[in-house]
Formats: structure tokens, C-alpha cells, sequence
């Protein structure tokens, strides 16, 4: 989304070059999986884990910096649509950048500049939200972008690189949708996981009590 996935060609794109990969097989996760609650540092230094908002729908993105330009084409069209169409949905988007070609000494060069990538990004899609209408509410949307320096969050959803990047939609602890590279339509299925969860969210809230009946006075003699 946005300049978000930027990641500063200057800086990065020479150490972006290339994945860590892994000898084990991992299979990534499907729909109806349970997905795997991880804790993180984002990029502003802010500790967290995906379970503190488990009540939230959860946008799971992992991209390198190739892939997330691939990504960013259909995803924020894809979020404004949602946005849109379902505001009383509270949502987060997680993006975990697959950051683990970077040696350890050169992440203190790289970090202030997916900082001030993230910042330039929220104020983009600010405004975008602002086009359409909508003012930001931080109690219904929120992003985090977290560097994944040493693949382990990579492993936990089952991926050994993000060359190409994962998408999956998470709503009560569960995949709701997975897209990739390869998924036809990935616009539409992501707005079409929204609908899907909007109307399970409708159906399980309980019903309004309906108003009594007014009741006529009898007459009198």
C-alpha cells in the first residue's frame, strides 16, 4: 500500500537483492486454518503481539521489496472498496517486511529510513481515505509494519522468503481468505472477505428487542 513498500531504492535496493531461504519445506497457511498468534516489534519500537487484536479483522501481509510493489497495485483500491462499503468493520493491517538478506550491522542504517517510509505512507493513505469521504479513525483501522529481520515470522506462517508476497484475511482467530501472486481477481476476493465477514458479524449480533406495543386506554363509562 502506498509508499510504505518503497523501501528507499537508494538505501535498499542493494541489500534487498536477495531472501535467506530455508532447507525445511513449510506449508503456508489455508483458508479456515487457525492462524498463529506471534509477538513483534514494529517499526516505530512499540512491542505487540496479533493477538491483542484478535477482535479485529486482521490484514496479514508478508513482502519483500519487489513483491510489495506487485502487492500495493490491487491492495489499496482493494482497502479503500472495503473501507467503503463496510466502515463499522474494525481493521488492522499488519505487513511484516521479509528483511532478512540484511546483516545485523547495517540494520541501524536501514531502520530510519523504513521509518520515515511508514510515516510518508499513513499520511498518503490519509488522504486517500479523506477523497472518498472518510476521516481516519485510529479505533477503527490501524497499520503496523514490522521488520521481520530474522525470518521468524515468516516461519511461523509457514513461508521460507516473501519473494512473493502472502496476503491473508483473519477474522475471530481464523483465515478467512489467502491470497498471493497467483490468486486470480485478488481485488475482488478481498472485498468479497469482507462481505462474507460483515455479514457473519451481522448474523451473530444479537437481535434488537422489538418496541412494545403502545396499549389503548379502555374507554370509559
Amino acid at each position: 500500500m502506498s509508499r510504505r513498500y518503497r523501501f528507499a531504492p537508494a538505501v535498499l535496493g542493494l541489500l534487498l537483492g536477495a531472501t535467506a531461504t530455508f532447507a525445511d519445506e513449510r506449508t503456508p497457511l489455508q483458508k479456515g486454518d487457525a492462524a498463529p498468534e506471534i509477538s513483534f516489534v514494529d517499526i516505530t519500537g512499540n512491542a505487540s503481539e496479533t493477538g491483542a487484536y484478535r477482535s479485529w479483522v486482521q490484514i496479514l501481509t508478508f513482502a519483500d521489496r519487489e513483491s510489495s510493489e506487485v502487492l500495493k497495485e490491487w491492495m489499496r483500491p482493494a482497502q479503500i472498496a472495503a473501507t467503503r462499503a463496510h466502515p463499522e468493520l474494525r481493521v488492522v493491517y499488519m505487513t511484516f517486511a521479509d528483511l532478512t538478506s540484511i546483516p545485523r550491522l547495517l540494520r541501524g542504517l536501514v531502520r530510519p529510513v523504513l521509518e520515515k517510509t511508514f510515516e510518508d505512507s499513513n499520511e498518503d493513505l490519509a488522504a486517500a481515505y479523506r477523497e472518498i469521504g472518510i476521516e481516519p479513525d485510529p479505533d477503527k483501522v490501524a497499520f503496523i509494519f514490522a521488520p521481520d529481520w530474522d525470518g521468524a515470522h515468516l516461519e511461523a506462517f509457514g513461508l521460507e522468503d516473501a519473494k512473493a508476497y502472502h496476503c491473508w484475511i483473519v477474522a475471530d482467530g481464523r483465515v478467512v481468505e489467502g491470497l498471493d501472486a497467483s490468486t486470480p481477481d485478488q481485488e475482488g476476493r478481498f472485498e468479497a472477505a469482507f462481505d462474507a465477514i460483515a455479514a457473519a458479524a451481522s448474523a451473530a449480533a444479537p437481535a434488537t428487542p422489538a418496541a412494545p406495543e403502545a396499549v389503548s386506554a379502555a374507554p370509559s363509562d
